[in-house]
């Protein structure tokens, strides 16, 4: 009876996996409770693992998806960019072209300019040469003429002696007239006497008429010579002033040639300058026409590397698929291990469903520091907007205790779950927008909501935790 009464006790021992005493007659059901309690342990300890690897993969999916959305974008940027790259190369081997045909022309013509340069050097050589000579002819004929100025100058003076001499001769005469006139006077009151002294008075006078007919000749011959000797003195000035003139002249056109001189080699030296900027842009030129085919090239070599990437991106693309359904089916996995938690051979233990919590506690804490700095950078990060896919989501929509006093608690947390999700959202959508301004606001808001979600989170945990120590599970 007593056997009978001990085989019962472990019987229901066994079938409610309570602790039960060791009876040697029930080896058989101990062991079976052994590895009943063990199996319920590598049960928990594959839930577990299973959970991490659902979250987890989760995890890799979101990464995956946005990183083969970054890639897509980067591809269709860099066609973008190598498209107009490889539109500005053409459009600058085309300028390079016309520079080039205009760099020709421009060297021709600066050859032309340096030629009719040395041509207009030498012909301001020989004008040099030229108003050289005329310019010592010139001094030479002032100083003639300035002599011959001076010898007519000296013939006026001789003239005006000589007119004066004349004059001094026809007052001679005149008193050479009157004296023969007096003899003949005196000689004919002296009557047969004076008859000689008569004669010789008449001839002193007809001596004195033809001297004073003379004189006025020579007077006249002399005014004559004076007034050619005064032309030729104006002349003679004229010419001195002329010449004067024509020197002034000479000297202005030899400093204009001497400015043209120097402004010839001025550009000569500026066509120098020109001709070494001109040999400079041609090597410019030659590198810019290499550096545009290479251009071209890596273009090519972009746009080829570019369609391997967006092949690239595809197979990645396809490996997201496989990975979703490898994460439907362990999230099925989990909940067909949370469906089996209520059953006593598969419950899990409580510290399972604290540590749970502790974690999603960290991934929440996480989760809001990345929503920090896409508020603080305006810049998009990688952010778990479904709130059944983030750490606290895998298992609490796959456990669900049935204890009184955590399931209030633990229904009230999806509201404010799905709400503290949903301001990813919103932040994610102001990035799209541009709304850089509500960012901020957002973030406020979705760390208010933060709080009281870790604040429930504790309770549930320190509820778990005090029942614990009365060994009451939450599946129970």
């Amino acid at each position: 009876m007593l056997r009978k009464k001990a085989l019962n006790a472990a019987i229901e021992s066994v079938s409610e996996l309570t602790d039960m005493q060791y009876e040697s007659a029930n080896d058989e059901l101990n062991k079976i409770y052994k590895r009943l309690i063990k199996g319920r342990k590598e049960f928990g300890e594959a839930a577990t693992k299973t959970m991490d690897a659902v979250i987890s993969m989760s995890a890799m999916d979101l990464k995956l998806e946005k990183n083969i959305e970054t890639i897509e974008q980067t591809n269709s940027s860099i066609i973008t960019a190598i498209t107009a790259i490889n539109k500005s190369s053409e459009s600058t081997a085309d300028i390079a072209s016309s520079v080039s045909t205009a760099h020709e022309n421009l060297t021709s013509t600066i050859i032309e300019v340096s030629d009719s340069s040395a041509n207009i050097m030498k012909d301001i050589s020989n004008c040099e040469k030229e108003l050289t000579s005329i310019t010592g002819l010139s001094n030479s004929a002032i100083a003639t003429a300035r002599e011959m100025k001076t010898d007519i100058y000296g013939l006026i003076d001789i003239i005006q002696n000589m007119n004066e001499t004349i004059e001094a001769v026809n007052s001679i005469s005149s008193q050479t007239n009157l004296l023969a006139l007096n003899a003949s006077i005196e000689a004919a009151r002296a009557g047969e006497a004076g008859k000689g002294f008569a004669v010789v008075a008449e001839e002193i006078r007809n001596l004195a008429d033809e001297t004073k007919a003379l004189t006025a000749k020579m007077g006249d011959f002399i005014a004559k010579i004076q007034e050619a000797s005064q032309k030729s003195s104006d002349s003679a000035d004229k010419t001195v002033e002329e010449l004067d003139h024509i020197d002034k002249n000479i000297q202005n056109v030899w400093q204009i040639t001497t400015n043209n001189r120097k402004s010839i080699d001025h550009i000569t030296d500026s066509v120098s300058s020109l001709a070494a900027a001109s040999e400079q842009i041609s090597s410019s030129m030659d590198e810019l026409d290499s550096q545009a085919h290479y251009i071209n090239e890596e273009c090519h070599n972009l746009m080829e590397n570019s369609e391997a990437l967006k092949m690239s991106s595809n197979s990645v693309a396809e490996l997201v698929e496989p990975s979703k359904m490898i994460e439907n089916r362990l999230e099925e996995s989990v909940k067909i291990m949370g469906n089996m938690s209520h059953d006593k051979f598969y419950m899990l233990d409580n510290k399972i469903i604290i540590d749970c919590f502790n974690n999603a506690i960290e991934a929440h804490k996480k989760w809001l520091d990345t929503l920090k700095i896409i508020a603080q950078t305006g810049k998009e990060q990688v952010l778990q907007t479904d709130c059944t896919k983030c750490g606290l989501g895998h298992f609490y929509y796959t456990f669900k205790p049935l204890n009184p006093k955590v399931v209030s608690l633990w229904n009230a947390l999806e509201s404010k779950h799905k709400t503290f999700h949903s301001y990813g959202t919103e932040m994610l959508s102001a990035i799209h927008s541009g709304n850089t301004d509500e960012m901020q606001n957002i973030y406020e808001k979705a760390e208010a909501c933060s709080k009281e979600l870790i604040s429930d989170f504790q309770t549930i945990i320190q509820i778990i935790q005090s029942l614990t120590k009365d060994n009451i599970n939450i599946f129970e």
